[in-house]
């Protein structure tokens, strides 16, 4: 797929938009507009990731692995000396006694 200019004049007077329209910008905002359609491209070009494949490593992690991680964090925050002070233990209020 092509960039066209059409596509490029229009990202970048979005670009624009979003900066509040300052005058005087004009090239780094048709740069920003190349920049961001190049990357859409390319990033539809690549091709699904395929299990074992060279690209493997860059695929999600499955959630098992997500869960694993965020586990191996969390002990390693643990060990560290990092956690929290548990909660203080309350006191017990001594009941209070009637002289009658």
């Amino acid at each position: 797929m092509s960039i066209s200019e059409e596509r490029v004049r229009e990202r970048a007077y979005f670009i624009w938009e979003r900066e509040g329209r300052p005058h005087g910008k004009e090239l780094e905002h048709w740069n920003a507009a190349l920049r961001e359609l190049e990357a859409e491209t390319a990033k539809a070009a690549d091709p699904p990731l395929e299990n074992g494949s060279a690209d493997a490593a860059r695929a999600k992690p499955s959630r098992k692995g997500r869960i694993r991680a965020m586990v191996a964090r969390a002990r390693d925050a643990l060990e560290a000396g990092s956690a929290p002070d548990p909660a203080p233990k309350k006191r017990r209020r001594t009941p209070k006694t009637t002289d009658a």
